[in-house]
């Protein structure tokens, strides 16, 4: 198992596994959401954290994803109604940031103008908790755009995360605080997850939400370099 840094539980995404109702989850997003192509066939996070629902008897919890390759955030709200709103979401995950880096550095205040408008209609339309995520690393032969300004866009979701009081999983500051050599080994392109890297995700997604538990889960003891 990997010795890549781990993030704390929140007590708000803690108490919502606890819920006796089943829940609705909503995985809103692009390709590393998504989760294809890269992944060969396995599992993607948002299925391997319906997978560890299921193991903690959560089975009539219905998780959706419809991330949507190439997508940024101004997609997720002019396209919320479809993809996220008519599902009637308990808990709406938003896995958003790498495509938006296309806008530079001069792109990031706009970017958190309608990050936020986005998790202000989650809120008032559905009432939902909102997931915050920082992107994933990346390798230096990702697109320089992504390289380049992945950091200020994962600053800016952070900043909206204290500022509107979401949960927020930061993936970006584990990858950065992992071993180069191992995160190599997680990405099946410049900037896409592979399996390993979809593990590494769903382990921090977890953890947030007091679901890590490699000693008494299957989902949590796959193999993760």
């Amino acid at each position: 198992m990997t010795d890549a840094p781990g993030l704390a539980r929140d007590e708000r995404a803690g108490g919502a596994v606890l819920a006796q109702a089943p829940l609705a989850w909503s995985f809103i997003g692009d390709s590393v959401t998504a989760g294809s192509w890269h992944t060969w066939g396995a599992r993607g996070y948002p299925e391997l954290f319906q997978e560890r629902l299921r193991e903690i008897e959560r089975r009539r919890d219905g998780v959706v994803n419809t991330a949507v390759s190439g997508w940024r955030v101004e997609n997720l709200r002019d396209e919320l109604d479809q993809v996220c709103l008519r599902y009637s979401p308990d808990v709406v995950v938003i896995g958003t940031g790498l495509n938006d880096t296309r806008g530079g550095a001069e792109g990031v205040g706009a970017f958190g103008e309608t990050y936020r408008d986005l998790v202000d209609r989650v809120r008032s339309e559905s009432g939902a908790m909102v997931v915050t995520q920082t992107p994933n690393g990346t390798l230096p032969t990702a697109p320089q755009h992504v390289v380049s300004h992945t950091g200020a866009y994962a600053q800016e979701i952070r900043e909206i995360s204290a500022e509107l009081g979401t949960v927020l999983v930061d993936h970006l500051w584990v990858w950065e605080n992992t071993g180069s050599d191992t995160v190599y080994h997680w990405l099946g392109h410049g900037c896409h997850p592979n399996a390993f890297g979809h593990r590494a995700m769903a382990r921090s997604l977890l953890q947030v939400f007091g679901l890590w538990d490699p000693a008494g889960s299957r989902t949590c003891r796959l193999t993760l370099p």
